[in-house]
């Protein structure tokens, strides 16, 4: 019985290994478990810092639910369905504002989503002009 559970847990490693599973790094400067992969999409806008957070922050209330605004890295994070949603902000170039889209579901990359909200932002800001 012993040795057969150190057989099953030997082979658990190795599939482990073999799937280059690890840590993937947030805009929180967080370490979360998941599979590598393109996670992030990334857009420069000519707009305020103050209009494009609030346009995020209404898309992600609308799509899902808003969980932290994190106010010394500039980075929202929300829950849509089961995915984790992370918008950083970055306004260190003048006039021209950075917007960083993450999303990750249960440990693996969701990029369509991260696009989508992308997409959503970059709307929300057309229309609240």
């Amino acid at each position: 019985m012993n040795f057969g559970f150190s057989i099953l847990l030997t082979l658990g490693c190795l599939i482990l290994l073999n799937t280059n599973t690890g840590c993937v790094s947030t805009p929180k400067d967080d370490l979360i478990f998941g599979l590598p992969g393109k996670d992030k999409i990334v857009s420069r806008y000519e707009k305020p810092y103050d209009q494009v957070k609030a346009a995020a922050i209404t898309v992600l209330k609308r799509n899902g639910t808003l969980v932290g605004d994190d106010l010394v890295r500039k980075v929202l994070e929300a829950r849509i369905d089961t995915a984790k949603v992370y918008v950083a902000l970055d306004d260190n170039e003048p006039k021209i504002t950075k917007v960083t889209v993450q999303v990750r579901r249960g440990g693996v990359a969701d990029i369509d989503l991260a696009s989508e909200i992308d997409k959503q932002i970059y709307g929300q800001m057309l229309v609240s002009q």
